[in-house]
């Protein structure tokens, strides 16, 4: 498993043990990164392209969801 898809893996691992993130989810961010800490200066020492490759897919699929959930959320408050 390359290294960035073990970033993904403990990304999500880490999000799954909360149930909610509150009026303020970004306050979680520094929290979460201070836990991946290991993982991505991994990622940085090793530099490889396909790392980086996989982490803007990865961000463009978060990039997508939120907009789909926002508009499922969008729909409801109809």
């Amino acid at each position: 498993m390359s290294r960035a898809k073990q970033l993904f893996k403990k990304l999500d691992k880490l999000l799954s043990q909360h149930d909610t993130f509150g009026d303020t989810p970004e306050a979680f961010v520094n929290e979460v990164i201070g836990k991946l800490d290991g993982q991505i200066n991994a990622i940085h020492d090793k530099n490889k392209p396909e790392h980086w490759a996989a982490i803007y897919v990865e961000r463009d699929r978060a990039r997508i969801k939120t907009d789909v959930l926002n508009k499922v959320m969008d729909r409801s408050s109809r």
